[in-house]
């Protein structure tokens, strides 16, 4: 196993025959050399996260440890699979419309209900996917920030 994962556009790349050449590290100029042959690029960033712009394409690049990457998975993991989650107001107003009912299986980003906001409507989405164990709240309710609105299991 080696020690970094590298991801292009979100998608994990073997790197291992990739050279980078700075020509000028502290402006981001330097070459890609790959199978002995040079392409000049942008590289920008800091950490794990980063950018490199080839041929004016601008593409994001992560590079993580095996540490890193383990704790990422299992960030992943515990969403999806998690145990029940409250899913509270981020801003006080009117509920208008409840778009589930109790029991009911939703995915990832799936409207639940709507809450009007000084004039504004605002669609609350499921942050994971799962099933409705209770809906809190009913449409001409007022809620506060952080009022609980209903619970996904």
């Amino acid at each position: 196993m080696s020690d970094h994962e590298i991801r292009v556009d979100g998608e994990p790349t073997e790197a291992a025959d990739v050279v980078v050449e700075w020509e000028d590290r502290d402006h981001g100029l330097a070459r890609l050399v790959v199978d002995g042959r040079a392409v000049p690029a942008i590289v920008e960033g800091a950490g794990s996260e980063w950018f490199v712009t080839l041929r004016g394409r601008r593409i994001p690049v992560t590079v993580r440890t095996w540490r890193e990457r383990v704790l990422a998975e299992a960030e992943t993991a515990a969403r999806v699979h998690g145990g029940p989650t409250v899913v509270k107001a981020t801003l006080p107003g009117l509920v208008v419309a409840v778009a589930v009912a109790e029991g009911e299986e939703v995915e990832e980003g799936s409207p639940l209900l709507t809450i009007e906001a000084m004039k504004m409507q605002n669609e609350v989405r499921a942050p994971r996917a799962g099933r409705v164990v209770a809906v809190e709240v009913a449409a001409g309710q007022a809620v506060a920030t952080g009022a609980a609105l209903l619970r996904l299991e």
